[in-house]
């Protein structure tokens, strides 16, 4: 179906029914909207707008896209499958335009002040737009191909991980072809303090969205190349950040038209700034006749980043906590409960142990995604074995945005043992990584001191800041826990009051946190959160601070 769009996309040019505009016809009439007042936020879509838009009608579908944007309240506009209506739009809007080729274009409220196109003009356009604060922001739409329709009905039943990942290779080398090119476009002293906003239809997936936290909604997790590309480099996914939640229906912008299709999030809004944060972002798929496009439309506002929100994302609060998959000491099952205390840590970064996702004795929920929503925090999760027709392991959530998820196997024990580790942006884009533990329970501490030695090794490797939260099932003096003090800096707990377990009578002390590499961090004394009933173990809760 997209084929088909490009072809007669480009029939339509080589009869003339289409212009093919260069810069100097940038839209910009009197009524340009460039006297907004300067506030410190805007808002950005990005839209394949299908066939122009035109689908339903040469004359109803452009306005009617006119019209979409305008309720959004839009400021800049990645447009794809413009098509020739693209001025039609502008204007309506009363926003300056620009195109490239006959795919790509920008619509922007504000003035685009300078050309900054790279790559293939179907496929890439950008612009230096000057926003009402004077900050500029070099804005790039973009469209992606791929090598096989892998949305159509029933079209992935056969296919391995393998065949999947083909079918969308072509968007991540042309990904990296177009984020190389800007790199030496914007390589220039005048554009150090631009923030870079790259928005498009990328026609793949998301690492993001394919992970085993939801297995319940994506099926077999997917480590999709092309959404790499840009994470890697430091760039943010602005919905991703402003909806932690991960919801394949709410999310998918593939296809409102074709609901028989595989319903996937492929259109983004990718950026890199010093100054601003995604803060709030939706899917726009309706409309009040019929809805104009086969895509979704994805909005974020973006806001300017306080000094309060860079020193909060310096000093992280990081708190451990064995929930016991929500079984209290009064022998019930309540994830509100375990909620309604996780949320009183105000916490940043929460490592839990002994978690279910779908599980019959936890009533069949996923519990890392539940938890998550509840609290409106990034979640992560890692099985240690499948169990009564679900998962269990361990899980991560956290107030930053996630941008890798790594699996760490350790030696087996009495039970499968898994470490998680999640590389997480703070706000001034610093990277930490968090890894959450839980090792073997018995007296004999010989499978649980080779898990210790498993993960040390691999923290030893690491030159970034590392969090690490647990239940180690082992207590202060042991060969276990002396190994990581090694390596890091325990968060000391109260000599009066650091048992942790169990949580009615707690005399044990085998639920720690660690910052490491030392030097990097300061780390504030521990506390243990007087909660007797929750679980079966108390939470650890402290506030370190990166150097």
């Amino acid at each position: 179906m997209k084929r088909i769009a490009t072809l007669v996309a480009r029939l339509m040019l080589i009869a003339g029914l289409i212009s093919s505009s260069p810069i100097h016809s940038l839209f910009a009439q009197d009524s340009v909207h460039t006297d907004a007042p300067a506030t410190a936020e805007f808002r950005v879509m990005t839209w394949n707008i299908w066939h122009g838009g035109r689908e339903d009608g040469e004359e109803v579908g452009p306005l009617r896209v006119a019209e979409v944007i305008r309720d959004s309240q839009a400021d800049v506009v990645a447009m794809q499958e413009t098509y020739g209506s693209g001025e039609r739009i502008a204007e309506e809007l009363s926003f300056h335009f620009q195109p490239r080729g006959t795919n790509v274009s920008i619509l922007s409220r504000y003035p685009i002040i300078e050309d900054i196109s790279v790559f293939d003009e179907f496929k890439c356009v950008g612009g230096l737009i000057e926003l009402p604060t004077g900050d500029r922001i070099a804005f790039y739409s973009i469209w992606l191909p791929y090598a096989a329709d892998i949305w159509l009905p029933s079209s992935r039943e056969s296919l391995t991980t393998d065949e999947l990942q083909a079918a969308c290779q072509p968007s991540a080398d042309d990904l990296a072809s177009i984020h190389q090119a800007i790199q030496d476009r914007l390589a220039d002293d005048k554009y150090r303090d631009v923030s870079i906003v790259i928005a498009g239809d990328f026609n793949s997936m998301s690492h993001l969205d394919y992970r085993p936290l939801t297995l319940d909604q994506y099926g077999t997790p997917i480590d999709w190349h092309t959404s790499h590309v840009l994470i890697d480099a430091g760039f943010r996914d602005a919905y991703r950040e402003a909806r932690p939640t991960i919801d394949r229906a709410a999310d998918a912008t593939w296809s409102p038209r074709f609901p028989e299709q595989e319903q996937d999030r492929i259109d983004f809004v990718y950026y890199r700034s010093a100054k601003w944060r995604s803060v709030e972002s939706q899917v726009i798929r309706d409309h009040a006749e019929r809805f104009p496009s086969d895509h979704g439309a994805v909005v974020a506002t973006f806001q300017a980043l306080s000094d309060e929100q860079r020193e909060r994302g310096r000093s992280p609060r990081v708190a451990s906590y064995n929930v016991r998959r929500g079984f209290g000491m009064d022998n019930r099952t309540n994830l509100t409960r375990t909620a309604d205390t996780l949320r009183g840590f105000d916490a940043d970064l929460i490592g839990l142990q002994e978690i279910d996702v779908n599980a019959e004795r936890s009533g069949v929920q996923n519990q890392a995604w539940r938890l998550g929503q509840e609290l409106g925090m990034h979640s992560a999760f890692a099985k240690f074995l499948d169990f009564q027709g679900g998962q269990y392991g361990l899980a991560i959530l956290s107030r930053y945005p996630i941008q890798r998820i790594e699996r760490i196997e350790l030696p087996e024990g009495n039970e499968p043992r898994t470490a998680l580790a999640i590389d997480l942006l703070l706000p001034d884009d610093t990277v930490i990584t968090a890894v959450n533990i839980h090792f073997d329970w018995v007296r004999d501490d010989g499978f649980r001191f080779q898990q210790a030695e498993r993960l040390h090794d691999a923290l030893s490797q690491w030159n970034r800041p590392f969090v690490l939260t647990g239940d180690f099932n082992d207590q202060p003096g042991s060969r276990t826990i002396e190994l990581f003090r090694d390596l890091a800096t325990e968060a000391d707990k109260p000599m009066t009051a650091s048992g942790t377990y169990p949580a009615n009578k707690p005399e044990i002390e085998i639920d720690f946190i660690f910052a490491g590499p030392s030097e990097q961090w300061e780390v504030g004394p521990s506390r243990v959160v007087d909660e007797p009933v929750t679980s079966d173990h108390r939470p650890v809760l402290t506030t370190l601070r990166l150097k």
